[in-house]
């Protein structure tokens, strides 16, 4: 990461929300308010980036308002893309027959553009 933080990125879009386990108990969730706020100042103290935050696609209430609350505290932009995942035609089974479930929620073509448009859109 030493390496990614001395790039001085311009911008950084964290979106890590569909990839953490759900915090279950209350130390969990303190657990991951902790993570984000520290890996959030990390990456301002390198190169003062743009930072924008988004929630996750599956909307998850306890892990999006930990990352609503980080984003907060640390001055970043959190979009909020939670809609998209509840939008059935975003998901790639709309687009076309997928065997896998997991692979099929997924967003598809259309899912991806709508949530690229929502963080193009947070960019100031």
């Amino acid at each position: 990461m030493a390496d990614d933080l001395a790039f001085g990125a311009g911008l950084v879009i964290l979106a890590i929300g569909e990839n953490i386990p759900e915090p279950t108990t209350e130390a969990e969730q303190a657990d991951l308010a902790a993570a984000v706020d520290r890996l959030l100042r990390e990456l301002q103290r390198h190169g003062q980036p743009t930072v924008i935050v988004r929630s996750s696609f599956w909307p998850h209430a306890i892990k999006d308002g930990i990352l609503r609350e980080a984003s907060r505290k640390a001055g970043a932009t959190f979009v909020d893309i939670a809609a998209l995942g509840r939008d059935e035609a975003n998901a790639a089974r709309s687009e076309r027959v997928i065997d896998h479930p997991g692979v099929a929620a997924h967003p598809g073509d259309r899912g991806m553009q709508a949530l690229a448009r929502a963080l193009f859109e947070a960019i100031p």
